[in-house]
């Protein structure tokens, strides 16, 4: 069975022109396989147990996930996981969905 695949699409906003450079080339959008990530619940960020003073950023219906941890929205999630010592879980949608969208804020702010 062939993996499904689904895109990624650059929208007008994130690119921005170089001095010349022809852009016209450029692909716009990615084919990546497999299925498109589930949407998440929500995030939860909890102590990492490999790590001492090491935090991890959960999809919140990770099993990881349960048994405490500060629950927060998705700007909450892309914040926690800018603080040294943080990473995103890689059970879950959390490094999936959250490590590309940090990804397209650098160099911006």
């Amino acid at each position: 069975m062939e993996p499904a695949e689904y895109s990624v699409w650059v929208t007008d906003q994130q690119l921005r022109p170089i001095e010349g450079v022809d852009l016209s080339v450029v692909p716009t959008h990615r084919r990546l396989e497999g299925p498109p990530p589930t949407k998440p619940s929500g995030w939860v960020v909890r102590p990492d147990p490999q790590r001492r003073g090491g935090m991890l950023v959960h999809d919140a219906a990770c099993r990881h996930a349960t048994g405490g941890g500060r629950e927060l929205g998705s700007l909450g999630a892309l914040d926690a996981l800018m603080r040294p010592g943080t990473s995103a879980c890689h059970d879950c949608a959390a490094a999936e969905i959250l490590l590309p969208a940090m990804e397209l804020g650098q160099g911006y702010g």
